[in-house]
């Protein structure tokens, strides 16, 4: 008769395993969200702080790419919330736009070091802007590449910002944040095309100057927020009369 000898695993290693397991049950938590949230301000307000939590981060910043793909422009700044939208050219001289450039992940201890930015790259810097304005220290970055899936195309940029444990953020943290820039990556691609159908539909009203595009962007969140139809909001909001809609 056989007998099977049950190995217990060290210390170390049960710990390991059970953090593993968790960060996979919050990390499938995150995913479910972002796919769930219905634009990208939604994706700020609701889940930025999730992802945040997720990686024991200070900040995020999550930047979008410009229609013409020169520039990265943020759309969620945890913490930064006084400050207008924040826009980096795609190359070298920026760490978000140098990962956009290259399309590859990058995980810095600290972005003060200019050795360790050198190592990546010789013309990369660290840009002190902000931190100079808040007083803010930037420190641990993690920055990942948000690629289409279908052809690796840049969407965007996510950058997670000071690992609250002051080290550089883990490997499990590394795979982590590259799980949720695909699933950011469908999202964001998912929002632009209904947004570009939807403005198709009412273009009449902007080409009329009936509406401005930014108001018009401006009801579609109003509707999208009160769970109501956007020809409501046009009609109740921004006063536009019904046979302009109808002719839309």
């Amino acid at each position: 008769m056989n007998t099977m000898i049950a190995i217990k695993p060290a210390d170390g290693e049960s710990s390991d395993i059970s953090d593993r397991l968790s960060f996979s049950k919050k990390l499938q938590t995150v995913t479910n969200k972002i796919h769930a949230a219905s634009d990208i301000d939604e994706i700020m307000l609701e889940v930025s702080k999730d992802i945040c939590s997720l990686f024991n981060a200070d900040r995020l910043t999550i930047y979008t790419l410009s229609d013409d793909k020169t520039f990265l422009s943020s759309k969620v700044k945890t913490g930064l919330d006084s400050f207008q939208d924040l826009k980096l050219a795609v190359n070298e001289h920026s760490i978000a736009g140098f990962v956009g450039l290259r399309k590859k992940t990058v995980n810095i201890e600290d972005v003060y070091n200019k050795r360790e930015l050198k190592s990546l790259n010789e013309k990369l810097t660290f840009l002190q802007d902000v931190d100079k304005r808040t007083g803010y220290r930037t420190k641990q970055m993690l920055v990942v590449p948000i690629l289409n899936a279908d052809d690796n195309a840049l969407v965007g940029v996510m950058q997670v910002i000071n690992n609250k444990e002051d080290k550089p953020f883990s490997t499990m943290f590394v795979d982590g944040a590259e799980e949720i820039t695909r699933t950011l990556a469908i999202a964001l691609k998912q929002r632009q095309k209904s947004f570009k159908l939807l403005k198709s539909k009412y273009d009449h009203l902007v080409l009329d100057a009936v509406i401005s595009a930014g108001e018009f962007e401006l009801a579609t969140r109003s509707a999208r927020k009160k769970g109501c139809d956007l020809e409501d909001v046009l009609i109740d909001e921004f006063q536009i009369a019904m046979p302009s809609i109808g002719q839309a």
